[in-house]
């Protein structure tokens, strides 16, 4: 475009309707964020925009629809480093393009993240909040209720809701798993769960309890763990010291299952010929070890995006009678599980 006395002249619409193929109202809903344009197209729009040397102006977009542009998402230590990663990075893949910043806070403890939400929620820095790992007791979507904020749960929340929800089937991972050690014999299989407030932890013990069950085997062996290494490393010594000894241990992260393995060995056994161990998240690393770990491998990057697109259609006045499902985690089969000795 040219420029005159130093000034860049206006990108129209029309130039970028043209140029981009589509029509003008369209560029005028991507552009300023409307609901009823696929992400895709939006993308594209914004792309030919910017190429064209459009910049958006975010104060003034903010103030005529009386919004930040922002949505929130309060992490609470410990957490799961991998899947939020991943989470984060598919948020954002889908926020960029509908010119939404993503506003995190990592917090320690009930009273920061309170705190937290509440600065959020009643604050008006945000539009929305990415909300995971539902509690049984959670005050969380009590205080965004009541500020009357869009959210959305990524597991199920602990009241009823028309914002949406996205849910994953875990059954058919923890039934392939379960399998894969019977058929090579395994009768005393031990746990390694998640922290029992948390919702989908104490759903995914149970369902192990359920499907342990129906290999008429027995159930009762398992200890909570806060998906740290180190409560990893003391479950697995309690367990190594139970009668008669598990011959294998399933662990709530890969985190934990590989401090596991490391306790296992310093006790002088060797995994899988003595014990077998299987993980849940499938990190980078875990094909890489000695033995390569077996696991459950999840999409955060994937359950990122999808929670975007449904946080920002419910932004937009959309409600939700029912869950959305979410991409199935899957069982993966590696040398640290073996035939029992």
């Amino acid at each position: 475009m040219r420029e005159a006395a130093g000034r860049r002249q206006a990108v129209r619409i029309s130039d970028v309707a043209r140029a981009a193929g589509v029509s003008k109202t369209l560029v005028s809903y991507a552009l300023n964020d409307r609901a009823g344009v696929k992400e895709s197209t939006r993308a594209h729009i914004v792309a030919t925009a910017r190429s064209m040397g459009w910049t958006p102006s975010f104060r003034a977009r903010a103030l005529s629809a009386s919004r930040a542009y922002t949505v929130g998402l309060v992490l609470r230590i410990p957490a799961e480093g991998h899947y939020f990663t991943g989470l984060l990075a598919g948020l954002q893949s889908v926020l960029s393009t509908s010119q939404y910043s993503l506003l995190t806070e990592v917090v320690d403890g009930d009273e920061a993240e309170e705190d937290a939400y509440r600065r959020l929620a009643l604050g008006g820095r945000v539009d929305g909040l990415v909300l995971t790992d539902p509690r049984h007791d959670d005050p969380r979507f009590r205080l965004v209720r009541e500020a009357g904020l869009a959210f959305v749960s990524v597991g199920r929340p602990p009241e009823p809701t028309t914002m949406p929800v996205l849910i994953h089937d875990e059954s058919r991972a923890i039934a392939d798993a379960v399998a894969h050690l019977a058929a090579l014999g395994h009768r005393r299989i031990a746990q390694v769960a998640g922290p029992q407030t948390v919702a989908a932890a104490g759903r995914r013990r149970r369902l192990y309890q359920k499907v342990l069950r129906e290999h008429d085997l027995d159930d009762t062996s398992w200890l909570e763990a806060d998906h740290t290494a180190a409560a990893g490393r003391a479950a697995t010594v309690k367990l190594l010291d139970e009668e008669p000894r598990p011959t294998a241990i399933v662990y709530a992260n890969d985190l934990m299952a590989v401090a596991g393995m490391s306790a296992i060995h310093e006790r002088g056994l060797r995994v899988p010929a003595d014990v077998s161990v299987i993980g849940w998240d499938d990190l980078a690393v875990a094909p890489h070890l000695n033995p390569p770990l077996s696991t459950v491998g999840r999409h955060p990057f994937e359950d990122g995006r999808a929670a975007a697109r449904l946080l920002l259609e419910a932004i937009d006045g959309q409600e939700f009678a029912e869950p959305v499902p979410a991409a199935d985690p899957t069982f993966v089969a590696r040398d640290s599980v073996a035939r029992p000795a």
